[in-house]
Formats: C-alpha cells, structure tokens, sequence
C-alpha cells in the first residue's frame, strides 16, 4: 500500500535537539523545505542516513552531548490509514555530493532484459547441475573447497577476458584424457592462496634449476630412466607404470616386461624393486642431495612453507616440475580431473551441445537496448556540456549476470580510471554531475523493481550552473510523478526552492513546502506561506504607499530599480543610497543629510518608479524616524522568521546606528564613494585596533559587518544572504547596537 503520511519524532539527533512534524503525501509525492544553513539540513540528512542501514552500524546521537538519549521516529501511513515503523529499505538519502556512492547494482538491474536473461538461466540451470554432481568430488580429492575457481585461474591467462569452468573444460579435455600423472598431496599445500610458494619458488630459481638440470642429466645417464627432451620417463612416470600394473595378474598372464638393458621382468614385486632401486641412485647422488638440502633449509618461514616442505620431502621429483609452477599447476588440475574423467567428458559434451544456442543468447544481450542506454541518453539531452561518457564493458556478460558490470569511463575520446577522472580530471561542477548520473541509476533501478521508497534529498542542486538546474528540476518533477516515490527535498538555496514550488508544487506548493527555523533548541517547520515570502514585490509596490514597514522594505528595491534605469550616479540613486548609509547633505544633488530626508523628497521618486501616490498623513517626517520606530516595532513583536521585510528594515536600521555609533568616537571619513560600512569599519579598526577599550565596538562591528548585507539586489537569488539570517540573530544585533548608541 502506497505511503500517505510520515511522522518525524527527531531528539537529540545530531544537530537537531527537537523537530516533529508530519508530511501528509496524499495530494504531493513532494515536500519542499527551505533550511538556512546551520539549520537543519545535515542532521536531518544523516539521521534518516542511520535509520537506511539495516545493520544499524552508526546511531544518531546530539553532536555536543552523547550522553543525551536520542529519539529517532518515523511512522509511516499507508491508505488504509494504518501506521506502521518505517523500514531500512524504505529510506534512500541523496547527499548533495557523495564521491564514495556506487552504483553498480542498480546499473545491473537497469542492464538486465528479463527475457534474454531466463533464456541464458533455463540453459545454465541444468548445465549447473551436471557440474555440481561431476566436480564435488574434487574437494575431497584436493582438499580445496574453491576448487572451481582454481580450476578457472589455473587455465585464463592474465590479463584477458576470464573463461567460465564449461569453456575451461570444453579447452581442457583432452589434455585430461591424456594425463598420466597422479599426485597425492593437498592442492593448497603447493598452490596456497596467499602466494607464499610462489614467493620462494621465484625468490630461489637458481637452486630449482639447478636441483632440475642434474635431475635430467641423472635421467639421461640411467639405464633406467630415460629424457631426450621431448619425451621423458622418469621418476614419476616410473611411479604410474608400477601403480598401473599392481598385483600379479599382468604376469600370471604370462607377460614379460623386457627393459632396455634386456633384463626380463616377471613379477610385480621384482618391477617395484627395481624402480626403486633406481630411483634411490637418483635422490642418492651426492650433488642432487646438497642441492635438496639447501631448499630444504629454507623452508622454515611460515605455515605455507613448512605445508610445502612436507609435500617435497615425501615426494623429491615434485621439485623438478616447479621450474614452471603455472604448467605444473595445470598438469596438477590435468590429474585430479582424471579421477573425475567420466563425469567431466559428460559434461563438456553437453555443454559443446548447448554451445550454439548460448552464442546466440549471449549475441542478442550484446547488441539489446536497456534502461541504461535510455537513461544515459536522457542524462546527456538534460545535461549539457558535460566531457564525460560511459560504456559497459562485455555488456552481454552483465546483462545475463556471467559477471557485474564493469563501466568504462572516457573524458573526450580516452579511456581513463573512475578514480583518475573524478579526483584529477573533472571540476567540482563535473563531478557533481557524475555523482547525479550515479543517482539516477540507483532510482532507475527502484523504479524496475516497483521499490516504494522515501528519498531525503540534500541540496542535490547546490554547485550546478544554472542551465544544469534546470536539468536537475526535470529530474525531480519525474520523481514527484512516480507513486512508488515519495521525497523530502531540502535546500538552502531560497531561488531554488522558489522555483521548485512553481515548477513541481503548483497549485499546491503552499501545503507542501515549509521554511526551517530554529527556535531556541526547537526546529520548527513553518508554513510555506503564499506570494508575499517567496515574491514579495507586488505587494510591496502595491502597498509601500500606505504602509510604512513596507516602505522602509522599499527603499534598497527601487534604489537598485534605479541603478538598473539611470545608473549609479543619477539623483534618484543617491538620494535613496543616504537612506541606507549615515551620509552628509550632498549640496551638488540637493540631496539633504540622511537624518534630514522627509517622506516628501522621496514621494516623486517612488511615484516615478513605481507610479503610486503617498498617503501617509504626515509627509513631513523624517524618513530615518520611520526606519527606527519601525525596527522597534519588530524588535517587540512576536515574529515567525519568514517575513522578508521584517529582516530588511532591522538590517538597514542596524547598519545606519552601527555607523552613527562609529562617528560618535571618530571624525568622518572623507572621500568614500562606495562600500561605506566597510570603509568606516576600516579606519575605525586603524585608529582604535590597539585600544582595549575599544574591542568589544570592534568586535561588534565586525559583526554587523557580516550579518547585514551591503547591498539588498532585485532578485530572489541575492536575497538569500539575509534570508538566511534567523530573525532573532537580527533582532539581538539591532538590541545590541541600540544599547551601544544609547
């Protein structure tokens, strides 16, 4: 049943000491929170993070005190109205950036075509069978439990595409067929995992090759054994033909052996005495015997070599073989496959039989179109100018899931490492784009799957230009339409969020979008309000004629309506600039002292703008009183850190009695054209920087230097700066400056 409601209970959850709240879905698959920086974000992030792991490794827990108990709550309520805990699987978070995040399983997923793979699986499923049934018994022949895998290693050259054990065997079987050799000793004992006999093996070459050249001269010189380089009989192939003919029955038959210095052979007991006769002249002789030693010697270091030490000094031919470790591996494998030799023929018979219907399958998975072709080219109409491409190497291997699948990444037309490109290569935007790509998939794949799923979605457009947001956007809006998916978008990006609650919310963006403020150790969600936040400025036009907040809201929104018309330098600009800023009369423009302008030098210049009329009964008051006598009134009210107006007037009135107060201590500072706050605050830092008397104003100063912003822009987007500003951060910075004044 689809998801209707979640209810968050969040305690001591990181950053978060409280936040409840419930999000009802029934209308919107979206909800949209605006959360200032410091806010709320992150914490809310990384514990819906902690609840997504199944394992339960890492607990949210307050940042500052651990010892506090936290409270991690979400129900769930489904349309029947019934509620129920949220599960692990249920939550995906999307971090803004995460360059650890992979996405393999879910490319899998997006590569699979349903029907081609249950073809590869109906045939492989009673090919998997037989091979059961026929290669268990090596285990207990071996001693290695992974004898498939070994089987596989011992026969694929390195750095070519690794066989499967049916194409190892179907290349394999004759050489099984052939095998003469049979060896006794524990697979892993010679061919350990970790590489410890290699080492040695390698680390002393030249005793092995010596130990193997005396071996074969002693062959050659024997009456016995025999080596013309390109067949040998030798002391293993002595040990088979002894094994081959145990008992009596090959002589009580009446056959004779005859060897090659005609000595006539009639029994079984005289053939083993002989061999052994022989094969002790060889293991005897001195030089072999000093060279054994040595080896032997050496083979003390660990628990691998002392296993192989064992196995050489039980059978001293072995030696002789391990010049070429890789080939005595496989004559090795060639061995212990005999003893399953029936078993195995039936096998690769039957797989040589399937053969030409795999080719065909495994064809087909190759050349078929999937999601992930579809999502990468979605991803590349969406996304423009992006460097980067991706491919799958052996697409057909994946696809019939012989193997995950293995992305080739290209930057231009190279193929470089993921690690290379994304740490070396790519700008901080690319990667960003990247790290989406990899999303996408993961929410590619959970829509195959019909996955119900709540995404918490962190900022996941913070660092892209603009045109990629927009890419973003699209994104979002294809999840919002999806039922199985129900998202949490967070952002502190106030351009961002007005534009999702247009483009996604609509008509029920009000309902589902929410601000973020802090209230005292309390997150609150508040309402997502209506025009007045999100676009305030027709309501100021509309109104500032009449409504004094308003019209101190006003003042930096026509001025730059002003600069963008005529220019910094025209009147109207100036005039409305001494109203932002402490500035002497500026005779030149008959432009009156900042405490001197009246509401009637600025009347012209709004009606000229802004083509309204003031009705404010007294237009002889001075506009600086209005500024303050309206910040004390926010400054008393009960506020609820939305209204955009209420933060411009504290700002300004702040700004304006900072640099009263800098004034009070010091002559005006001549000649500043532009950027006065940061100028005042200048020489007031070089005449009283080494005045203890003096930092706790400079330190104040710094502040206000930071929090309220220079300029106030037209656009959303540059308002943000004071809109992330907590209402009450300014509200304590204009008590605090009012009390420096006083």
């Amino acid at each position: 049943m689809s998801i209707q409601k979640v209810k968050i209970n969040f305690e001591h959850c990181y950053g978060i000491h409280k936040l409840c709240s419930d999000f009802d879905f029934s209308k919107s698959n979206m909800q949209l929170i605006y959360a200032p920086n410091g806010t709320m974000k992150t914490s809310f992030a990384k514990t819906f993070k902690d609840m997504s792991d199944p394992r339960g490794k890492t607990k949210p827990h307050d940042q500052l005190d651990k010892t506090l108990q936290p409270t991690c709550k979400v129900m769930v309520e489904d349309d029947s109205g019934s509620e129920r805990d949220i599960t692990p699987g249920e939550i995906k978070v999307i971090d803004s950036y995460d360059p650890a995040f992979s996405s393999e399983e879910s490319i899998l997923t997006l590569l699979a075509n349903k029907d081609i793979r249950q073809q590869y699986v109906d045939i492989f499923r009673e090919l998997d069978n037989e091979k059961k049934s026929a290669l268990s018994p090596l285990k207990k022949i071996t001693g290695s439990s992974n004898y498939e895998q070994e089987i596989i290693g011992a026969f694929s050259d390195p750095g070519t595409k690794k066989l499967s054990i049916f194409e190892v065997l179907a290349t394999i079987i004759d050489d099984v067929k052939q095998s003469k050799s049979t060896f006794d000793f524990v697979y892993n004992h010679v061919f350990d995992p970790k590489g410890k006999v290699r080492d040695f093996l390698d680390e002393n070459y030249d005793l092995l090759q010596k130990y193997s050249e005396k071996y074969n001269e002693l062959l050659s010189s024997s009456q016995f054994f025999s080596n013309n380089g390109e067949r040998a009989f030798g002391t293993t192939e002595a040990g088979a033909l002894r094994d081959s003919i145990k008992g009596d029955e090959y002589f009580e038959s009446g056959h004779k052996l005859s060897l090659k210095d005609e000595t006539m052979v009639d029994s079984a007991e005289k053939l083993s005495e002989i061999i052994d006769n022989e094969i002790k002249k060889v293991f005897d002789n001195q030089e072999i015997k000093d060279i054994f030693d040595k080896i032997d010697k050496k083979l003390q270091g660990n628990q691998e070599l002392r296993n192989f030490k064992k196995v050489i000094e039980k059978d001293k031919t072995l030696i002789a073989k391990l010049t070429n470790y890789d080939e005595f591996r496989k004559e090795v494998w060639c061995s212990f496959l005999k003893q399953v030799e029936p078993a195995v023929i039936s096998l690769v018979e039957n797989y040589n039989a399937k053969k030409p219907d795999i080719e065909k399958i495994v064809a087909a998975a190759n050349d078929s179109r999937g999601l992930w072709d579809d999502t990468i080219e979605e991803f590349k109409t969406r996304f423009t100018s992006l460097p980067f491409s991706f491919d799958i190497k052996d697409r057909g291997d994946a696809i019939l899931g012989k193997s995950a699948p293995t992305v080739i990444y290209k930057y231009g037309d190279k193929i470089v490492d993921q690690d290379v490109l994304t740490n070396r290569i790519l700008s901080q935007g690319e990667r960003r784009a990247f790290y989406l790509l990899n999303i996408i998939f993961d929410i590619k794949s959970r829509e195959k799957e019909n996955k119900e799923t709540l995404f918490i979605i962190d900022d996941i457009a913070d660092s892209f230009d603009y045109k990629n947001k927009y890419a973003i956007i699209q994104y979002l809006n294809d999840l919002n339409k999806s039922e199985n998916f129900k998202s949490i978008v967070l952002t502190h990006n106030f351009d961002f969020y007005r534009t999702l609650q247009e483009r996604i919310l609509a008509s029920g963006k009000w309902n589902h979008s929410f601000i973020a403020e802090r209230d005292n150790d309390e997150i609150r969600l508040l309402p997502g309000g209506d025009r007045v936040i999100t676009d305030p400025f027709n309501k100021w036009r509309s109104k500032c004629n009449e409504d004094e907040k308003l019209l101190v809201a006003a003042i930096p929104f026509v001025r730059e309506l002003y600069n963008y018309q005529k220019g910094n330098r025209s009147r109207e600009y100036l005039l409305l600039t001494h109203l932002l800023h402490d500035k002497e009369a500026d005779d030149q423009n008959s432009i009156p002292a900042t405490y001197d302008i009246k509401l009637s030098d600025i009347e012209n210049v709004f009606a000229d703008m802004l083509n309204v009329q003031f009705e404010f009964p007294d237009k002889t008051k001075k506009v600086i009183d209005i500024i303050f006598s309206v910040a004390d009134r926010i400054q008393q009210d009960l506020h609820d850190g939305i209204s955009l107006e209420d933060k411009i007037v504290l700002a300004m009135a702040t700004r304006l009695l900072a640099e009263r107060e800098i004034l009070v201590h010091m002559e005006r500072p001549s000649n500043i054209r532009k950027n006065q706050f940061w100028e005042f605050y200048n020489a007031f830092r070089d005449q009283f920087g080494s005045d203890e008397t003096k930092k706790g104003i400079l330190d104040f100063l710094e502040q206000v230097n930071i929090i309220t912003p220079a300029n106030i822009h037209i656009n959303s987007f540059m308002y943000e700066p004071i809109i992330d500003v907590g209402i009450d951060e300014l509200v304590c910075l204009y008590e605090r400056v009012k009390a420096l004044h006083e």
